[in-house]
């Protein structure tokens, strides 16, 4: 019997690295990472807040659960503004926030503005990478769902598909392109909502690498 047992325990051992090295890792959260909200929509998630992620005000309304990548679920929208949304990372254990944008390269450091004059770039589903300049700061623009303030403008160009694009410059987070004027082929213009207001709004703090 004291064999067997003995037996039983190394063999108990021996598996138990096994099973720990399968356990599932967190999966990655990065700018531009789809979203798949419970109401049926798709959207994408923002630069990264810790705790929070960034989301379009199309994503959802406050309490729509919202899945990532294997339809997993990221938490609920707690919270919905004119130019942007939040979701609450509740399944904390499933999920970990990178300082990266998806598709591309580079870490995001901070969040310094750049100013009018200066280059921006854009990661649309659509368009791809588009780089511009900014060409105004606080832009009043009129859209369907009404008039929206403290806009930048830029000429980054915009296709349909390329909303909530995150913007940046180098390795400074800008804020999430709300569409514009024009195309890629003629130009045109687009719009985003300063980062750094939402970050003041909230008291967020910017995941950064």
């Amino acid at each position: 019997m004291r064999t067997l047992l003995l037996v039983l325990t190394l063999l108990v051992a021996a598996a138990a690295p096994a099973a720990a090295a399968t356990a599932a890792l967190p999966t990655p959260l990065e700018a531009g990472t789809a979203l798949y909200p419970a109401n049926g929509t798709r959207c994408a998630n923002g630069f990264n807040v810790r705790g929070h992620l960034l989301v379009s005000p199309s994503c959802g309304t406050v309490g729509t659960t919202v899945r990532g990548p294997g339809m997993v679920d990221i938490g609920p929208i707690v919270a919905v503004r004119t130019t942007y949304a939040v979701v609450r990372i509740t399944n904390t254990a499933a999920w970990v926030q990178r300082p990266t944008i998806a598709g591309g390269s580079g870490t995001i450091t901070g969040s310094a503005e750049t100013p009018v004059g200066g280059q921006v770039c854009a990661a649309g589903r659509t368009t791809g990478l588009r780089c511009g300049a900014v060409q105004a700061k606080n832009v009043t623009v009129n859209y369907p769902e009404g008039v929206v303030y403290g806009l930048t403008r830029t000429t980054v160009c915009t296709e349909p598909g390329d909303q909530w694009a995150p913007v940046f410059t180098g390795s400074q987070a800008q804020g999430h392109s709300l569409g514009g004027s024009g195309n890629c082929s003629v130009g045109g213009s687009s719009f985003f909502y300063p980062l750094n207001r939402i970050l003041a709004e909230n008291g967020f703090t910017l995941v950064t690498g």
